[in-house]
């Protein structure tokens, strides 16, 4: 393979790069975002001034928040989980607990990469598994020989194809993943290869290896479907221009303060004097001695502009707040009018829908990373994992005493009694452990009677 095959990278790649990282730089903020250049330079700014303004500027995170309150509202509730006959399995078990052989339980990797494709708008998981035979069990628990997951930003897969099967079904034939600086894996439906590009241009191939499982071992994890293939929609898309002119705004009121906290010095100048000043916030105005008056003054700027900046950002704020579906969670802030009960429920509605799409492609992706780890294995998955998709707010108080009122009515019914009491124990307890919460329905079924 040459150096520009090895190099070259899908359209799509090229196209929406800068767009991925200009939205990791907006999660991360930081130092990382103000090396990102996104301080634009004003027309005849000196470069020195430039320069200065971009050390001291600041960014106001809004995209990092939001992106982790969508994945805290995701995993609040533990999603119920049903591995079938690979329950029991202690090399499983051993994946559960460690699914990336660092250290990283399957649970916590999930929520890694539900963040990283909030971010990037899709994340691929790779279900890998060592090359090195283990002769027993107890050598493959002790030396890690077992399927395990790698996450694939899109800034790192570079390169991929499909192919359509007879069903008419897309199949990922092909990807191209940037491990180093120089070095590249391929992988395909029945082989993986890594390579290498010397400091000459030339190519090599360090390593190679069949794995037979019949398709490329990679899994997509979505924020939403874009409806192109290996593109997602990230929750940053809007968001993160809002953000942006957010630092502008910050950075010219900053500049604004600087050059009208001290008015500028304005001094006759002296007569046949050939030098020329230079005019600006931070040097001497000069005039005409022979003028009337002719004193030394202190000349001060107005400060007008600041409130129509202050009033630019709080609309930006509150438009933040309106594009992630969050309006009813910022609501006690003074983002703008008071909202009515009705349109705060309609954001809610909205936000539940939102977080109902990210569970029903979490599910879809953990149930296929199990699918290719049983198959690494030589089995069959015949689980399922099944992600909380009801996120309706709830008003505990007000359900448990609803609950209690409705337990008084005279209902002789042995069921609805049954029902009743699970909800209020549901209600009261929502962050109980499934098999106390099993413990504790059992106990409602053999107590209640007519």
């Amino acid at each position: 393979m040459t150096k520009e095959e090895l190099e070259k990278r899908h359209p799509d790649y090229d196209a929406w790069v800068g767009q991925w990282r200009f939205y990791m730089r907006s999660y991360l903020g930081g130092k990382v975002y103000r090396d990102g250049d996104y301080l634009l330079q004003h027309p005849f700014e000196s470069a020195a001034n430039y320069k200065r303004r971009k050390e001291t500027a600041y960014y106001y995170n809004y995209c990092g928040p939001i992106v982790d309150i969508f994945v805290s509202h995701l995993f609040r509730r533990e999603a119920r989980a049903d591995f079938g006959s690979l329950t029991g399995d202690l090399l499983f078990e051993a994946f559960l607990n460690d699914a990336d052989l660092d250290g990283a339980s399957l649970k916590h990797f999930m929520r890694d990469a539900e963040r990283l494709a909030g971010v990037y708008g899709r994340v691929s998981i790779l279900v890998d598994k060592p090359g090195v035979p283990a002769l027993t069990l107890a050598g493959a628990m002790q030396d890690g020989i077992r399927p395990y997951v790698t996450l694939v930003t899109p800034e790192n897969l570079v390169d991929w194809s499909y192919e359509r099967l007879a069903s008419g079904k897309p199949m990922l034939s092909m990807v191209k993943i940037k491990e180093g600086e120089d070095e590249y894996r391929i992988w395909t439906k029945d082989r993986w290869e890594l390579w290498e590009v010397e400091e000459d241009g030339s190519t090599v191939l360090i390593a190679m290896g069949e794995h037979g499982l019949g398709e490329v071992p990679l899994v997509n994890l979505y924020n939403r479907k874009s409806g192109a293939q290996m593109l997602g929609v990230s929750d940053l898309q809007d968001i993160a221009d809002i953000n942006k002119n957010i630092y502008y705004l910050c950075s010219d009121a900053k500049e604004i303060i600087e050059n009208t906290a001290f008015p500028m010095l304005a001094v006759p100048y002296e007569k046949g004097g050939g030098d020329k000043k230079a005019l600006g916030p931070r040097n001497i105005l000069q005039f005409d001695p022979a003028e009337p008056n002719a004193r030394p003054y202190w000349l001060e700027a107005p400060h007008s502009s600041l409130t129509e900046i202050r009033e630019w950002v709080k609309q930006d704020i509150a438009e933040i707040h309106r594009i992630a579906k969050m309006g009813g969670v910022k609501a006690t802030e003074d983002y703008g009018a008071v909202k009515s009960g009705v349109a705060l429920e309609l954001e809610y509605q909205q936000l539940y829908a939102a977080l109902s799409e990210k569970a029903d492609n979490l599910e879809l992706a953990q149930n296929k990373v199990l699918e290719l780890w049983a198959k690494w294995q030589g089995k069959f998955f015949d689980g399922v994992v099944d992600y909380p998709d009801d996120f309706s707010a709830r008003d505990i108080d007000r359900d448990i005493d609803n609950a209690i009122k409705t337990q008084s009515a005279r209902v002789d019914s042995a069921t609805f009694k049954r029902e009743l009491q699970k909800k209020i124990a549901a209600a009261a307890l929502p962050k109980l452990d499934e098999s106390v919460r099993t413990t504790i329905n059992s106990e409602i079924d053999l107590s209640v009677v007519c």
